[in-house]
């Protein structure tokens, strides 16, 4: 009988967040503001990641600051956080929901990946 709740569960919906659970890998590339290129190096920036669980993202520790914006399809700035050099983890308000262009700003470029965060079903006990 469980066994039949359970696939009824994820055939109806309860797929879609069992996937918000999941950790992810999201893909950042860095656009320079300037068309100065590579600071004249003929090779591309390596990709690097950041991990997203739920809401809480881990980001690679930076020698330099950097602000932490979230952008919706209009391009306005929804969420911004101010992150010092060394921060690795930030945990974002669970209040959003939705798809969003993720962008560590830095003084003459920054790096962009897109990340998607899904509202969590609110239960209440009795």
């Amino acid at each position: 009988m469980k066994k039949i709740v359970l696939s009824i569960f994820l055939l109806v919906g309860g797929g879609a967040f069992v996937g918000v659970l999941a950790q992810q890998q999201i893909p950042m590339q860095i656009i320079k503001e300037d068309s100065a290129g590579n600071n004249g190096s003929y090779a591309p920036p390596r990709p690097w990641y950041i991990i997203q669980d739920d809401y809480v993202l881990t980001i690679p520790a930076f020698e330099a600051d950097y602000i932490l914006e979230l952008r919706d399809e209009d391009d306005n700035v929804i969420y911004s956080a101010y992150l010092c050099a060394g921060t690795t983890q930030i945990a974002l308000p669970i209040t959003l929901s939705g798809n969003f262009e993720l962008r560590l700003v830095g003084d003459t470029y920054y790096y962009r990946g897109y990340i998607s965060l899904l509202k969590r079903p609110q239960f209440k006990l009795k």
